[in-house]
């Protein structure tokens, strides 16, 4: 749940929808944090701001931190959402990431002081959450410090929705999207980019292709087909997807793949029972209760809608150990 959740006989309106980052580097010692400083308020914060009409908070996150910061970034995982009221009436919710920034000619982007944030600062973990002003500000720091902050993504996307099975298509790995299917693959082809450079694999299914293409063609990136993703090789080997999501976690490789919601539920049945962590779900902690509303009886993903992904969080294995990558966090990127 939120950390702070509003309870209201009054209240009518819907929360203001807004969207940040807790905003980080490698640095000497380990992770540095971003602040930033707002005149108005006269607070030390996180970096956040209103979602516009038509946005995804996913944009809206990247968007806010390179307006506030002049920072761009590539999002991890989930942190939790925190609500709160309004001095004015009314409250806001706010959707937080993992946003790792990236470097670029002038090394961390170039910060640029306006009326809104006047002041920057990178500072250690425990730097920034005595310097932080807001208690909730800090309650999202701690929940990023309780996780590795280094993750790679591996998206697994269920094809946009497609044309009815029926007679018109003699063999079903050639029906092709609907309509409402092209438009999502469009949308989801501008929030992949928030993760970062991904590879792209695809079942052999036109649907699952025709879903991924417009982010294949728009990152230029190529696509790999793999029959191992379709559904008639899942239904002949129901336990070969298993090893398939393992060794592609055990790669730590960020990448995209598209298949069948039978088949990412498997996947996803998979990796939860290999991981040697207790994943965050949605940014929240894990719970028996709270995984199965999200992820289905059995926490297999049945709930996932067409045109939407579950997005694995992976922990890459520290320099020098011999520990294997492990799943921190499952994420639901909805459309």
């Amino acid at each position: 749940m939120a950390l702070t959740r509003i309870h209201s006989a009054t209240t009518v309106d819907k929360p203001i929808q807004a969207a940040g980052a807790v905003l980080w580097r490698p640095g000497p010692d380990g992770p540095e944090v971003a602040l930033i400083h707002r005149p108005r308020y006269d607070d030390w914060s996180l970096p956040k701001g209103k979602v516009d009409p038509g946005e995804h908070a996913l944009q809206t996150a990247v968007r806010e931190v390179f307006e506030e910061t002049g920072q761009r970034i590539q999002l991890g995982r989930r942190l939790p959402a925190v609500s709160y009221r309004l001095v004015g009436g009314g409250s806001k919710r706010v959707r937080y990431w993992v946003g790792r920034a990236v470097p670029d000619d002038e090394r961390w982007g170039r910060f640029s002081p306006n009326h809104e944030v006047d002041q920057l600062e990178w500072l250690a973990p425990a730097a920034a959450l005595a310097r932080l002003s807001r208690p909730l500000d800090a309650a999202v720091l701690t929940a990023f410090l309780a996780k590795p902050a280094v993750t790679v993504p591996i998206v697994l996307l269920r094809h946009g929705t497609a044309q009815k099975r029926s007679a018109d298509y003699f063999d079903d790995l050639v029906r092709p999207l609907a309509a409402v299917g092209h438009t999502q693959a469009e949308t989801m082809a501008g929030l992949l980019p928030s993760y970062g450079p991904l590879r792209v694999v695809s079942s052999p299914a036109v649907r699952c292709v025709d879903t991924v293409r417009p982010y294949a063609r728009t990152q230029q990136v190529s696509m790999d087909i793999d029959p191992a993703l379709s559904e008639p090789a899942h239904a002949a080997e129901p336990d070969a997807i298993a090893r398939w999501i393992h060794a592609l976690i055990a790669e730590v490789q960020p990448t995209v793949l598209c298949s069948h919601r039978e088949v990412l539920d498997a996947m996803l049945v998979a990796a939860l029972e290999r991981s040697g962590r207790t994943p965050t779900v949605n940014g929240r902690p894990w719970s028996t209760r709270r995984a199965e509303r999200l992820l289905g009886p059995g926490h297999g993903g049945g709930k996932l809608k067409p045109g939407c992904a579950w997005v694995l969080h992976v922990a890459p294995p520290a320099p020098g150990s011999r520990s294997t990558p492990g799943l921190i966090a499952v994420d639901r990127l909805r459309l």
